[in-house]
């Protein structure tokens, strides 16, 4: 019965750095409504939600908390080693995640993009290394897909940004991500990146509503088919 239900509702583990929008992400997908103290703050916590679908099919998602703190090395640990997860939604946003202060200090944080795309970087190695870890140790292939979210702060740069994370592309992202395939074999890590965005419709977005929608969709559709949901 346990092999059953973990086949009609697998773990997803979320990672990425503080800022890129992982909890709002996850609540589009599960069609809840997002925390804006969450939104602004982050979480220090790993958070679990769930997505139910027809046919009695879904997913269990773990958010793993951003900020380099014991918490979240407690739940990468419980992602990719105590209780391994069936994929990976690895989340990044060309380096518009939003500034934040460490806990505990006040005040706006402001950070460039190059700091932010550095420390998505540095974020993405640890990250990286765990995967490759699990991989290695399970007789099924697991899958990862990166999520490139915040489209909608960088409409024109969309493509652009995809082959940034891309395998093969050269870049320095796409470099580490050909190291863990390497490490972890290409018939036992299948690899897709996906363009996202959790917000959408108001005055202030680049895209509409229904776009917005349609990548959230885009990106439901292929856990569905990665997990033989579809």
């Amino acid at each position: 019965m346990s092999r059953l239900f973990r086949s009609r509702f697998p773990m997803v583990a979320v990672t990425g750095m503080t800022g890129v929008g992982k909890s709002q992400l996850v609540d589009r997908l599960t069609r809840r409504a997002s925390d804006d103290g969450v939104a602004e703050v982050g979480s220090a916590v790993m958070e679990r939600r769930t997505r139910l679908s027809s046919r009695l099919h879904g997913f269990r998602f773990l958010v793993v908390p951003g900020d380099n703190a014991a918490t979240r090395l407690g739940a990468l640990d419980e992602v990719f080693h105590d209780e391994p997860v069936d994929g990976v939604i690895h989340v990044v946003a060309n380096g518009y995640a939003t500034p934040r202060r460490a806990a505990g200090t006040t005040g706006a944080a402001t950070a460039t993009r190059e700091e932010q795309l550095a420390a998505e970087l540095e974020d993405w190695t640890i990250t990286s290394h765990r995967i490759a870890s699990m991989a290695v140790r399970r007789h099924k292939p697991i899958w990862l897909v990166i999520a490139v979210t915040k489209t909608d702060l960088y409409p024109d740069d969309v493509n652009e940004a995809v082959s940034y994370y891309s395998p093969g592309s050269g870049t320095p992202f796409a470099d580490r991500v050909d190291a863990l395939r390497a490490l972890a074999g290409g018939a036992k890590l299948s690899i897709d990146v996906l363009p996202v965005s959790s917000q959408g419709g108001d005055r202030r977005s680049a895209i509409s509503a229904k776009g917005a929608s349609a990548m959230v969709d885009a990106l439901a559709d292929r856990l569905a088919q990665l997990s033989g949901h579809a």
